[in-house]
């Protein structure tokens, strides 16, 4: 039996290992996540050095360990080098990579979530420095969450289990949102000790029901013409925090990059009236 293996993967984490190591966590589509050392990457001549970066896919020849597998030879397949071109777009995409880190498994088939990553950093890099970067994270994260079975219930009362549509004609109308049940409450039908951790508006709702949609986004079509462009970028900041919480609830932990970015991104944001 061969004690090596070739495999492609995509870089989600590196980390310091010994004198000049690198210890590389990549999710691979038939093994999950994969934690290989990468000998010598930090020394300066080392041909693995450049390759070893974030978010580069990589067919990785490996040879088998007794504790850690060690990368034997690197031959890059992709790379996403626009997104380090801006410091939105780089602590976006380091925020999904530490999600993948949290919702991948190991040895384990990933390839959906794989595919995922993988069109969601191209859809990313691919936006104009003018795009709002909060539809396109929403989705990704919608997706992973989805993906990975724990995406919140955002079409049913998860009390009643009937359908919740955005109420537009009511002004101040509002949907309860519980972490702990999972998704929509309707407020009338919520008799139990279920906790409503927020609630979300009409506009907030609908935007959150698009989420699931597989293709590349789009504004809703059922979204009325009186709302501004300010009104539909507040919602999605909303909703991008909406999810971050509930994905840190069902985690028990704080997304350590999610801080981050949500500070540069609050810097760089064009005040919305």
């Amino acid at each position: 039996m061969s004690n090596t293996y070739k495999i492609i993967g995509i870089i989600v984490k590196k980390q310091p290992f010994g004198e000049n190591d690198l210890l590389i966590t990549f999710l691979s589509s038939d093994n999950g996540l994969v934690k290989v050392i990468a000998p010598k990457a930090r020394n300066h001549k080392s041909t693995l050095r450049g390759k070893t970066e974030l978010l580069i896919v990589n067919h990785f020849s490996i040879l088998k360990g007794k504790n850690l597998d060690r990368i034997i030879e690197i031959d890059t397949i992709k790379s996403y080098p626009k997104l380090t071109q801006s410091i939105e777009k780089l602590m976006v995409t380091q925020y999904l990579a530490e999600l993948i880190l949290n919702l991948g498994m190991i040895e384990q088939s990933q390839s959906e979530l794989y595919t995922l990553f993988n069109e969601h950093l191209h859809r990313i890099e691919k936006l104009s420095i003018n795009e709002s970067l909060f539809p396109y994270l929403s989705q990704a994260v919608f997706h992973f969450l989805a993906v990975t079975g724990i995406a919140p219930n955002a079409y049913y009362c998860v009390k009643t289990q009937q359908p919740i549509n955005p109420n537009f004609d009511q002004k101040d109308w509002k949907v309860g949102f519980s972490f702990e049940g999972g998704g929509i409450i309707n407020h009338h039908s919520n008799i139990s000790s279920t906790s409503i951790d927020l609630n979300l508006n009409a506009l907030e709702l609908a935007l959150l029901q698009s989420l699931s949609d597989k293709t590349i986004f789009a504004i809703p079509e059922n979204i009325p013409s009186f709302y501004s462009h300010s009104h539909i970028e507040k919602a999605w900041i909303r909703v991008e925090k909406i999810l971050k919480d509930y994905l840190e609830f069902y985690l028990g932990h704080a997304l350590k990059s999610a801080q981050i970015m949500t500070e540069i991104l609050g810097k760089t944001l064009v005040p919305l009236s």
